[in-house]
């Protein structure tokens, strides 16, 4: 029966030292959350007001722009950015894009990864992929996603590419996120007939085509960097939602252990009367 109480002792200062680590964890998450989505909220006016812009130049000038962004490059490549964790206990967020992954993907897809953790489960099913841009949810460098973005619409002008899209993580709220595939490439003018646009007469020079061919890469930046970013507020919000989770189970799991214990010692107490009154009695 000792040995009964010394091995639920030494679970219970386990369960705790576990717990003391996954508090931490959910705390340093939260405070990743809160700094992700100021981060989210303050990059919406501007790719918003970005693809407003395109939209207009679209919607005025419908049938009459012409550009090779508008227009699928039938013997290139499709082109796939996709955006995992870098790092793990993050509950189902990488399974659920790698399961988005598998379901678009096909043979001779191209794949620009972003994330350590997407790059190991490539290499492990041995797919190919452009490496370079691995650790830009780690670092955020806008830099990098203007040079990601020089380097596919320059493919894409010399007609390497036939799509560009991409696969990232949609934050709906610090409890819901799902994977998403969104089009970059060609823009399609469709995605901007539901926009309410400004119906004042523009001007544009020195004229839509070439305002256009040079404001499309600009919206891809920000579009790009705006899908990263909430990438990776939702992967903070589904590591919080864990640590949270496990967290509550080990203080489930301390009290069930407690109440092992306590039955334990009662019953280590009990025979020890027992056997007194016993020994008295004879």
């Amino acid at each position: 029966m000792a040995n009964d109480m010394q091995s639920i002792k030494r679970r219970i200062k386990s369960v705790e030292s576990t717990k003391k680590i996954t508090k931490a964890m959910q705390l340093v998450a939260t405070s990743k959350l809160r700094k992700a989505r100021n981060q989210m909220d303050e990059l919406r006016p501007y790719y918003s007001k970005i693809q407003e812009t395109v939209g207009q130049i679209l919607e005025s000038n419908k049938g009459m722009v012409e550009s090779p962004y508008l227009v699928e490059n039938q013997a290139g490549k499709h082109i796939y950015i996709i955006v995992t964790s870098s790092l793990g206990l993050c509950g189902g967020y990488n399974a659920n894009v790698f399961k988005t992954m598998v379901e678009c993907l096909k043979p001779d897809d191209e794949i620009y990864m972003i994330g350590s953790k997407g790059a190991s489960y490539l290499a492990h099913h041995h797919i190919d992929y452009h490496s370079q841009y691995v650790e830009l949810n780690s670092t955020l460098d806008f830099k990098d996603v203007i040079r990601l973005v020089h380097e596919l619409t320059k493919r894409y002008q010399n007609q390497e590419i036939a799509s560009i899209q991409m696969i990232y993580t949609k934050f709906v709220n610090n409890l819901t996120f799902q994977p998403c595939v969104m089009d970059l490439l060609p823009v399609h003018t469709q995605d901007f007939e539901n926009m309410t646009l400004t119906k004042k007469a523009t001007l544009f020079e020195p004229s839509p085509e070439a305002v256009l061919n040079d404001l499309i890469p600009m919206y891809l930046q920000s579009v790009i960097y705006g899908y990263l970013v909430e990438s990776v507020t939702s992967e903070n919000a589904s590591r919080r939602t864990s640590m949270e989770n496990a967290t509550d189970n080990a203080e489930d799991l301390i009290e069930e252990l407690l109440l092992k214990y306590n039955q334990a010692r009662q019953s280590a107490i009990t025979n020890e009367i027992s056997e007194i009154v016993a020994g008295a009695n004879a």
